[in-house]
């Protein structure tokens, strides 16, 4: 649901009636303005698919209860974070954060929205910064709108949680230094130094074996396990919890994800990470890997896939990592894996090249979209015959990619409950029109949807676009938060 949303709501302006001048060729009489018309407050024609039956309310014209901030000359843009969507002016620096169940404002600010990133868990924060002099300070916002963490050390960085401090004057060409990782209280978690490799250091297998002081740069976290890329195309695990014991190591070169030795060396960059409800350590099962079926993949249970998206309570099944291994002009190579194992699950090759830029860099793969309900994860291609995979994150099979003209223009945004909502790109730049996607197969919904769908949040909630009016609706029934109660409503803190 990453992705800001261009406005789609404009406020309406007066008509003038121009009058006809008399026969006798007197002066025309003064032109009469017309009322303009009212913003419709009732949802007409078909709802979207994975909501309600009824808008719970609406946000302009008479009787709504939308913000100030939604009158806008410029307009919005829209972002689901939670629970909640943060809305944010398109003429000025300012934002406003509000719980999508009830309207509660929760957070305002005229401060610079940098990123959107995850909590420990996984839950969707968010970054601001501010200015005083030539003093930067990051404060990183929950979806309640509380702070999480505000620093300004140009030598801190958030990351997934934890706070990573890097080497003065740190760089990817210049990476080596003392590193120090601390919870977002400042309570120390690990100090470790990432040495510049020897030639022995450089020679090893990376299947774990060798130094288990060899460390890395921090890349991403879930939880308590920490991911270091050393820059050479090994990615490995620490655990934070345990003053940085390391818990598994993998490249590229390794059996269970790739026959035989790339040249050159193939880069990991993570593209998220997944449970998979219904699986355990030891579950048997084999995944086909895509278009390449005699290739050996792993053993993930074909189970796997339960849950609903756009707003699902978390699965209490099995975490996993998945992890892009990417070299210029040939094709990328997925893997999956135990969080804290290694355990891979499976591999696949990909149909296209994706390459990965650079060593670490601590930005998942951009794009992806994944539906809880079918276990479906789209995965976006930067080459080759597709521009979109839609993989059975599960089985590690290849379900379908978008093949022709008219699908390759589709550009998926969110996923909700069983379906795939994307925009398509018409001949014309401004001719977009928003497409519905069965997530497991990929089958076009040929229901004429008069409402755009403009952002969907974790539980459900959805802000439907019609005729210049903004309709909130709840989820469906049959979705697993349609009946849980909103958080007390409090006042928006300004920051």
């Amino acid at each position: 649901m990453r992705g800001w949303r261009t406005p789609l709501v404009r406020s309406g302006g007066l008509v003038l009636l121009l009058a006809v001048a008399a026969c006798t060729g007197g002066a025309p009489s003064e032109p009469a303005p017309a009322s303009p018309r009212p913003v419709p407050t009732a949802f007409s024609g078909p709802v979207p698919p994975g909501l309600g039956a009824e808008p719970v309310r609406v946000l302009h014209g008479a009787g709504g209860d939308g913000p100030d901030i939604l009158d806008d000359p410029m307009g919005v843009r829209i972002q689901s974070v939670g629970d909640a969507f943060l809305i944010s002016s398109n003429s000025e620096e300012r934002h406003l954060l509000q719980r999508a169940a009830d309207g509660a404002a929760l957070w305002e600010s005229g401060e610079r929205v940098e990123s959107f990133r995850t909590d420990r868990g996984g839950a969707d924060v968010f970054a601001v910064t501010s200015g005083e002099g030539d003093r930067t300070t990051t404060t990183v916002v929950d979806a309640d709108g509380e702070t999480v963490w505000s620093g300004s050390d140009p030598r801190d960085g958030y990351l997934d949680g934890w706070v990573v401090r890097r080497p003065s004057g740190w760089s990817a060409d210049a990476p080596y230094g003392e590193f120090a990782v601390r919870d977002t209280d400042g309570d120390p978690a690990w100090t470790f130094a990432f040495e510049e490799p020897t030639g022995e250091d450089a020679g090893s297998d990376g299947d774990g074996s060798g130094d288990t002081e060899r460390t890395g740069v921090p890349v991403a976290a879930r939880g308590d396990v920490l991911f270091l890329d050393d820059g050479t195309g090994r990615l490995q695990a620490r655990d934070l919890g345990a003053d940085g014991d390391l818990l598994w190591r993998a490249s590229a070169d390794d059996p269970e994800i790739a026959p035989g030795r790339a040249l050159p060396q193939p880069l990991p960059r993570l593209v998220g990470f997944y449970d998979l409800p219904g699986t355990a350590p030891g579950s048997e099962g084999r995944g086909s890997g895509g278009p390449d079926p005699a290739e050996p993949s792993g053993g993930a249970s074909a189970d796997a896939g339960s849950g609903e998206s756009g707003g699902t309570e978390p699965d209490d099944g099995r975490p996993t990592v998945l992890i892009r291994w990417g070299v210029p002009e040939a094709r990328s190579r997925l893997s999956l894996h135990d969080l804290r194992t290694g355990e891979v699950l499976w591999s696949l090759r990909e149909p296209g090249a994706n390459p990965v830029d650079r060593a670490f860099g601590a930005t998942p793969v951009t794009g992806t979209v994944f539906d809880r309900t079918t276990g479906t994860l789209l995965v976006p291609q930067s080459s080759g015959e597709t521009t979109m995979i839609g993989l059975d994150l599960a089985a590690g099979e290849i379900r379908w990619q978008f093949d022709d003209g008219a699908e390759r223009a589709i550009s998926p945004t969110f996923a909700l409950a069983g379906y795939v909502y994307g925009d398509s790109r018409g001949a014309d730049d401004n001719d977009d029109v928003q497409v519905v996607l069965e997530a497991a197969s990929k089958d076009l919904l040929a229901d004429a949807f008069t409402g755009y769908v403009e952002a969907v949040t974790d539980d459900g909630y959805a802000l439907v676009v019609q005729d210049r009016q903004r309709f909130v609706f709840p989820p469906a029934e049959d979705h697993p938060t349609a009946h849980r109660p909103a958080a007390p409503s409090g006042t928006a803190t300004p920051r």
